[in-house]
């Protein structure tokens, strides 16, 4: 998404890496995700998609729903959450 800066933070660190390209590996974990853009007090939609590897036949979750930026222009993607092997996507 242009304008946006994705964020990650492993649970237990304390900085925050930034996400530069679509394409990341990460290692098992619990992680939380945050987006900042210019666009301040803004409705989001979200959308997060996980493709798990673990089971057999590989099953696809998908979670929607909506936020809105605050006035700096920040917004949580996701909490604290176990990111479990297999392929990730945040919209």
């Amino acid at each position: 998404m242009l304008n946006w800066e994705f964020l990650l933070q492993k649970e237990g660190d304390r900085t925050w890496l930034p996400l530069e390209s679509a394409d990341v590996e990460i290692l098992e974990g619990r992680y939380r995700i945050v987006a900042h853009t210019h666009i301040a007090n803004t409705e989001v939609q979200i959308q997060i998609i996980h493709n798990s590897t673990e089971e057999v036949p590989p099953l696809r979750r998908v979670q929607k729903r909506s936020s809105h930026t605050h006035s700096q222009g920040l917004i949580s993607i996701i909490f604290f959450t176990r990111l479990k092997p297999g392929q990730w996507e945040f919209r």
